[in-house]
């Protein structure tokens, strides 16, 4: 059953479901909490896991009062963090902090003081914008095919050109999107799964998916936060992602003093489709392993 809050001018939408150590899995751009579904139904057994949908995607979309937008209309900065958020005039960005102040919302309706926090690729980011805005409320950390890098300057001319095409064409886009997010040899026996993450992408709004690339695209480095990590963190890394190259994983897995990794062969970007055994067990492995650091 969705449950709701209010978090500036959205209504987001989550679930909460089972009971004991908090986890909260976050979805990445394109998707929604739904990804999670199979994850959530044997975790829940054990935990109680925390889904929510992020600004602009799944059932939470985009603000119920949106400001005008368009040719002249006027940028206005967003109250709380200086910035431009979506709605607030012609340059509209869910940003990483926004999305983070999100979740936080989140967990103040759910009481949970502490958790551990898992989040795949733009999830990742809203992650590791949670663990620098609310460091004393994570007790693990889970980077699921993402990083903590920013933008190089040719992935920000990417994300503008990505921008250009959805607002001529949003189906377009996230039909040559959401095949990227699977390693090649996985398409067709996972058929269904590509088949489920296209619906979702679909259903976002076409402000929904410019918001959140203009968040993705203006994102600092959050390299820094492994270094002061008083937690675990765990990188799951597929060897065929094509969003998220391995090779640009080395120099982030050293830094955490304690880092665990799982490196998957044959695996995109999307491991909970492709490697659900693998990765559902390092996820409950991981959790098992914080909760009994006490």
């Amino acid at each position: 059953m969705l449950k709701e809050i209010r978090y500036k001018e959205f209504m987001v939408r989550y679930r909460d479901i089972g009971k004991g150590e908090p986890l909260v899995l976050i979805h990445g751009f394109c998707e929604s909490m739904e990804i999670w579904d199979e994850f959530v139904v044997e975790l829940s057994h054990k935990y109680r896991v925390i889904t929510p949908d992020l600004l602009g995607h799944g059932s939470t979309g985009d603000p119920e009062f949106p400001l005008p937008q368009g040719e002249g209309a006027e940028s206005i900065p967003s109250p709380s963090r200086g910035g431009v958020g979506w709605g607030w005039g012609n340059s509209p960005a869910n940003t990483m902090e926004m999305q983070a102040e999100c979740v936080n919302e989140v967990l103040k309706a759910c009481n949970v003081e502490r958790c551990t926090i898992a989040g795949h690729s733009m999830g990742g980011y809203t992650a590791l914008a949670f663990a620098e805005m609310f460091p004393e409320k994570v007790n693990g950390l889970c980077l699921f095919h993402s990083s903590a890098m920013a933008d190089t300057e040719e992935k920000k001319i990417d994300r503008d050109r990505a921008i250009e095409v959805i607002k001529k064409d949003k189906d377009a886009f996230v039909e040559g999107m959401i095949p990227k997010m699977f390693a090649a040899a996985n398409l067709e026996k996972l058929k269904v799964d590509v088949d489920k993450i296209l619906a979702i992408a679909k259903n976002i709004t076409k402000e929904g998916l410019i918001a959140a690339l203009a968040g993705m695209r203006d994102r600092k480095d959050r390299q820094h936060i492994f270094d002061k990590a008083d937690y675990p963190v765990l990188f799951i890394i597929g060897k065929d992602d094509l969003l998220i190259p391995y090779d640009k994983m080395p120099q982030q897995i050293t830094r955490p003093a304690h880092s665990e990794v799982l490196m998957l062969a044959g695996v995109g970007h999307v491991g909970f489709y492709e490697a659900r055994k693998e990765t559902l067990f390092a996820i409950e492995k991981f959790v098992e392993e914080i909760k009994g650091r006490g």
